[in-house]
């Protein structure tokens, strides 16, 4: 009966005739079953249909039809399925073959030779002397440690990336207890892989920017930083992986051009970067006058200058309509809007006007 009422506010907002009922409203109640009406952030007792109603209503008349085009024909939609499938391919498919790789290098042994790769002791020792380090609530660090089979222990992984001496003890000493275990060497037990996990990159300005002479923030050179304040890894033999698990072509540029620069002047290995689902530049809003998504998007009377913060301004944009870094993407993740994406689908739902998908902000104003 919800769906039913809401379906009629919906077609009464784009005064829709019977055929144009019949054209929209089934596709709309499929992705509403299938993945919309599962978004986490939607108030009680609020679902899809219902909200792109409310959230259509807001706009001029003349105007529903490309908000509707930008849901129907451009919006890109994360499920938490979709999600979990990429942790669970994340261990064979991206951890597993890179501790097959530095073997193979290590030991001469040609690529294709997997059989000798993985029986090789070096193999399973990289394996437990592997580092993993979340770098938000999005990286679902135990989904990754129940999808590895048993080769992650608890003492491995750790759901923040600000490790204190306490806790980087705890992780070393069990280290130490795991090798002996299984008779490896345990002098000075270190770590040799670290792997950085997320969920999400949109403009990469998050884990690591330039500031000026020399100064670096973000999130990677304090991880850096900590790494090399002794007492975690090896420093004779180390690497580190950021591993992504979606991510835009824009912010693995940035990523990899800054953090070269980053390592380089202070003489760290090297980020490797691996992300299981690229996001292309080409599925962004376009910057031009002749698409009406853009136009819409660009509009001032559809943005509320209450989501100006300083954060924002990070981004180098005068304000968030195209989103923060202008990235201007059509992206919604299940769990939280990226504030990457075009402000008519993540503002808030105190602002005026409300995102078709409401985001929850990572940070505060008072």
């Amino acid at each position: 009966m919800q769906d039913q009422n809401a379906a009629k506010l919906l077609a009464k907002v784009m005064r829709w005739n019977d055929e144009e009922v019949s054209r929209f409203l089934p596709k709309l109640l499929l992705l509403a079953d299938y993945k919309y009406d599962h978004y986490q952030r939607f108030g009680p007792g609020r679902r899809f249909i219902e909200n792109l109603a409310l959230w259509l209503n807001q706009f001029a008349e003349s105007d529903r039809k490309a908000a509707l085009e930008l849901v129907t024909e451009r919006l890109i939609y994360f499920s938490d399925a979709e999600f979990s499938h990429l942790v669970r391919i994340a261990y064979p498919d991206v951890i597993d073959q890179e501790c097959m790789r530095l073997v193979a290098e290590e030991h001469d042994i040609p690529s294709h030779r997997v059989q000798k790769i993985v029986t090789n002791s070096r193999f399973k020792e990289l394996k437990i002397k592997s580092l993993y380090l979340g770098l938000s609530d999005g990286a679902r660090t135990n989904e990754l440690r129940r999808a590895s089979g048993n080769s992650i222990s608890n003492e491995q992984i750790w759901q923040a990336y600000e490790l204190g001496e306490d806790k980087a003890k705890d992780m070393t000493d069990a280290l130490e207890e795991r090798l002996k275990k299984n008779k490896y060497s345990s002098t000075a037990p270190r770590f040799n892989l670290i792997w950085l996990l997320d969920d999400f990159s949109g403009s990469g300005y998050t884990y690591i920017r330039y500031v000026d002479k020399g100064i670096y923030k973000g999130k990677i050179w304090k991880i850096y930083d900590r790494l090399h304040r002794g007492g975690l890894v090896d420093p004779t033999h180390y690497e580190v992986f950021l591993l992504l698990y979606v991510a835009t072509r824009q912010a693995v540029d940035h990523i990899e051009y800054w953090a070269e620069r980053f390592t380089s002047e202070f003489g760290y290995k090297p980020l490797q970067i691996r992300v299981l689902c690229i996001i292309e530049q080409d599925i962004a809003i376009l910057k031009e006058s002749s698409d009406p998504i853009f136009s819409l998007a660009n509009k001032p009377e559809y943005y509320d200058n209450q989501a100006n913060d300083k954060h924002i301004e990070i981004g180098g944009t005068a304000d968030a309509r195209l989103g923060f870094a202008g990235c201007a993407l059509p992206v919604v993740l299940s769990h939280n809007t990226p504030n990457n994406s075009i402000y008519l689908l993540w503002g808030q739902e105190s602002f005026d006007p409300f995102g078709l998908f409401p985001r929850m902000s990572r940070h505060k104003e008072f």
